[in-house]
């Protein structure tokens, strides 16, 4: 299913800060209410669940187990609450629970993939970092190099960091939600990153400010609302004395009232957990709202074309790589397997070639003789 990333109303970025007061209409959206308290009381009831068998059977596995399915279930539910928080700041219809449901199963895994790579890209600018300060280490130019390494070292991690904490994590998700690939969300960020950092840091620092003074608000009148209640109980139930810590344990002073605690402490917990959806609600659609208006009327065609051509390269230069190395293994594979020559034998000793007849003297005077000659001609020396 794919989700449009733009707007049916563009609105200019002066209207970024009034925006971001919608964001407590978050609260009226009702399937996005519920599909997170659904989200919430399920990771609990499975965690609770699969960590409880672990303990009674000494599982470690179990345990793990019991924790990577309670992530699981928070992890695919809260996305599926972003995308129906991303389709409701788009304007467009809403979907059911079961399809935000499907979508998220299908699409949350991208941003596990994106917060790798952007993770990878800070450890790769880290260890470029760390290679240059061990170059600093040479003696004489290592100091002076140092001087402008350290300003520009500080100034790339600052960045770095900021946008990740400030851009690339928080607005992955929206841009997950609109229907971006991977790729599509790492080089829309990176254009968010390089054009518009301070103005997306400013609308989330008011965004914090906004999600926080209505988490008070609405804490603040619970807290109100279960003191009252808490003395009333006290007095009219016979529960002894009430207070925070034994709502927590479920233990009371007086003993009768120990049921009327334990129930106290779990219905304080669900009224806790009900009021803890709400600034979730709210800050999850004011991530959405900023990311609209950070990609409002942007071109993102030759910053996905760049990202796209430098991948390219990557691969091309991978693959040729992998080629190199396939054909240097069957080299070596085949030279492995070829039979060893037999070493030659060494040549046997040739007999002296006879010596041309006019080349024959006699040993004792030098006389030129022939070959059938017993006695030299000249001397008279036995030659056979």
């Amino acid at each position: 299913m794919t989700i449009s990333t733009e707007a049916q109303k563009p609105l200019p970025f002066s209207s970024a800060v009034g925006s971001l007061i919608e964001a407590t209409d978050a609260i009226k959206n009702f399937r996005a209410i519920a599909l997170l308290a659904l989200t919430f009381i399920g990771a609990v009831l499975v965690g609770g669940v699969l960590t409880m068998l672990a303990g009674s059977m000494s599982s470690v596995l179990l345990a793990f187990l019991g924790g990577l399915m309670a992530f699981l279930v928070m992890f695919y539910g809260s996305n599926a609450v972003g995308i129906l928080l991303m389709r409701d700041v788009q304007g467009q219809p809403g979907m059911s629970l079961a399809d935000a449901v499907l979508v998220s199963l299908y699409t949350s895994h991208r941003l596990i993939a994106v917060v790798f790579l952007e993770f990878l890209i800070v450890l790769a600018a880290m260890i470029a970092i760390a290679i240059i300060l061990f170059v600093c280490k040479i003696p004489v130019l290592g100091p002076v190099l140092y001087t402008l390494v350290f300003p520009l070292s500080a100034i790339v991690l600052g960045v770095l960091v900021f946008a990740l904490f400030y851009v690339m994590l928080p607005l992955a998700g929206p841009a997950a939600w609109s229907g971006a690939s991977v790729f599509q969300i790492i080089a829309r960020l990176n254009q968010i990153v390089r054009t518009k950092l301070v103005s997306v840091i400013l609308l989330e620092v008011l965004l914090f400010l906004i999600t926080t003074f209505v988490a008070l608000l609405i804490f603040g009148v619970l807290g109100t609302g279960v003191s009252l209640t808490s003395g009333m109980s006290a007095g009219i139930l016979s529960m002894g004395e009430m207070n925070m810590y034994a709502l927590a344990s479920g233990l009371g002073r007086g003993g009768s009232g120990s049921g009327y605690i334990i129930a106290a402490g779990l219905g304080g917990g669900l009224l806790m957990a009900a009021a803890a959806v709400v600034p979730g609600l709210i800050f999850t659609k004011g991530v959405c709202i900023i990311y609209l208006d950070a990609t409002r009327n942007v071109d993102f065609s030759a910053s996905e074309a760049s990202l796209n051509d430098g991948l390219a390269t990557v691969k091309k230069k991978a693959e040729e790589a992998r080629e190199r190395a396939r054909a240097l293994a069957e080299q070596a594979a085949a030279s492995a397997t070829a039979p060893a020559a037999a070493p030659a034998a060494p040549a046997a000793p040739s007999a002296p070639a006879a010596a041309p007849a006019d080349s024959l003297h006699c040993p004792s005077c030098k006389a030129p003789v022939a070959s059938d000659d017993a006695f030299c001609g000249e001397c008279a020396h036995k030659l056979k």
